[in-house]
């Protein structure tokens, strides 16, 4: 008895160490997976062309990334481990009663075949909802951050009980179908249970029959009773198993519908050369055509441009009716568009050729909506840069862009942290920041797409005079509504209906072209009208 006893104790501190070691193998080999994905999946959305932002929700993204992710782990960690730990046990168990009584221990697994049919059709049951549940929460996490993001807008319009209403209705749903995903997994370890339970049920029947009669010991019938009481754990461990990796394979379904998306190339063609035209060219545009995909714009939106060209210090202002195809352009010379092949050439080079890392450090743009991290002001206007910058080097450009004054006001200075998208600075000092960071990285090619719609008409004259005086030798492209700096470009490019109608100097397009001329009078009225109200608000504060 004492060499039995201390066997047993043995075998229970060996199976406790085990039980420790694989759980912190396998679930912890689990994180490292989940981490992996979230590795891969956030250098793959680095890497795909901006149409598929356009068409996919930021929410939905966000709950691929941690919900189904988080699935996934658990399918792979504890829903792994679970399912050897019965399979382990089965192991163990099974020779030890059927060495005991193979006739009692059938009788006892009568009903075990049905696992496979309960497993099957509550197995797919679960996929399904699980699917659907994980959809409501994409759409409800979607609509969460478009709400949060939009918050100004939701508070100025009263649309408070409107979102609230909205954001009720949406949980709801995900609650409907969280419950009834639930069910059937609620369903699945009682259903395997109770065919363990049966076991018993039989063994006492059967078993105690040959206990009277003498066919087995009492010892006998106790141990197997007490074996198939053991399967009740492996039992409700299937169930959890296949639920979680039913999970899981919904989850790996979604994710790869990410993964799966066509990412932009680097690359896409061997280095070809300009045939045909200066090499001292900084860009060119030589019969570029793009038209948008039905899923992308509803208008049936295409630009056609025929041949352009660039000078490196050149000054080029872009002037067209809204939608015309400015931003379009711009887009497609940093490739956020993938051009036609032969259409469009850097330095020579088509840019279907260079390195996207290469052809975007030689080229800055600065947008109407700007976007700003949750970071200093100094880390905001350092991005980008492929030099290590001082800080008067930081300062001296500040001062460029007209904004060094207004950021010394701040509490900390450059060191300020702003809020989200910086909330925390108006729209005009945005895009001064903003134009700071594109300066501080000394491109070649500046793109300006009406990034001086928030600033006053004093302070973006100031700002185009920094421009000219300092950055000679920086090519720029200035697309705008506000028309007064056109009479300084070199040339002006004049589009419509995504087409170049003409070009030219201001003075040329001012007499020959009508809609050049309409657009000059139009925004020489809101310049005069700016220019009035500024006036009036400065003599006010006087």
């Amino acid at each position: 008895m004492l060499w039995a006893g201390g066997c047993y104790l043995l075998l229970m501190i060996v199976q406790a160490i085990g039980r420790y070691l694989w759980r912190v193998y396998l679930i912890g080999t689990s994180h490292l997976i989940a981490r992996s994905l979230r590795l891969q999946l956030y250098d793959h959305l680095q890497h795909l062309p901006l149409g598929y932002y356009q068409k996919v929700r930021t929410g939905d993204l966000m709950s691929r990334a941690t919900n189904d992710i988080e699935s996934i782990r658990m399918a792979v960690g504890p829903g792994i481990l679970v399912a050897l730990d019965a399979l382990f046990i089965f192991i163990m168990i099974l020779p030890a009663m059927f060495w005991l009584s193979p006739k009692l221990t059938l009788i006892s697994f009568v009903f075990y075949p049905l696992v496979p049919w309960i497993t099957a059709r509550l197995g797919d049951k679960i996929d399904l909802l699980f699917e659907r549940m994980q959809t409501k929460m994409s759409q409800l996490s979607a609509f969460t951050q478009e709400s949060f993001a939009a918050v100004r807008l939701i508070k100025s319009l009263v649309l408070e009980n409107r979102v609230q209403e909205r954001f009720t209705r949406l949980s709801h749903e995900y609650e409907r179908e969280g419950i009834a995903a639930s069910k059937y997994q609620a369903a699945f370890s009682p259903l395997l249970g109770l065919l363990t339970n049966l076991g018993i049920f039989l063994i006492l029947l059967a078993g105690g029959y040959d206990v009277i009669r003498g066919a087995i010991t009492l010892g006998t019938f106790v141990a197997l009773q007490r074996f198939v009481v053991q399967l009740s754990w492996p039992m409700e461990a299937i169930g959890w198993a296949v639920t979680m990796n039913k999970e899981g394979v919904s989850a790996n379904r979604r994710l790869c519908e990410v993964m799966q998306a066509s990412v932009v190339q680097s690359v896409r063609t061997k280095a070809k050369r300009s045939t045909g035209s200066s090499i001292d060219k900084l860009m060119e545009i030589r019969g570029l055509g793009h038209r948008f995909s039905n899923a992308e714009t509803t208008s049936g939106f295409a630009l056609s441009l025929p041949h352009l060209g660039l000078n490196p210090g050149q000054k080029i202002g872009l002037v067209g009716s809204v939608g015309s195809g400015k931003t379009t352009l711009f887009n497609l010379i940093l490739r956020l568009y993938e051009p036609p092949e032969g259409t469009i050439f850097w330095k020579g080079v088509d840019v279907t050729a260079i390195e996207l890392q290469t052809l975007r450090s030689e080229i800055a743009s600065v947008e109407q909506q700007i976007f700003l991290f949750s970071e200093d002001i100094t880390a905001n206007i350092e991005m980008g840069s492929r030099v290590r910058l001082s800080q008067s080097d930081i300062e001296k450009v500040a001062q460029h862009a007209c904004i060094y004054e207004e950021i010394q006001e701040l509490p900390n200075g450059f060191g300020t942290r702003l809020g989200e998208r910086g909330v925390n600075l108006s729209g005009g000092q945005k895009q001064r920041l903003a134009l700071t960071r594109a300066l501080v990285r000394q491109p070649s090619l500046l793109l300006l797409d009406d990034s001086f719609s928030a600033v006053d008409v004093a302070v973006e004259e100031r700002i185009i005079n920094h421009l000219f005086e300092n950055y000679s030798n920086m090519a720029f492209c200035f697309a705008s509504h506000r028309l007064s700096v056109m009479p300084r470009m070199d040339e002006i490019w004049l589009v419509e209906g995504g087409g170049l109608l003409k070009r030219g100097t201001h003075s040329q397009l001012l007499e020959s072209d009508s809609l050049y001329q309409a657009l000059w009078e139009k925004s020489e009225r809101r310049t005069e009208a700016e220019r009035f109200e500024l006036e009036v608000e400065e003599e006010r504060i006087s």
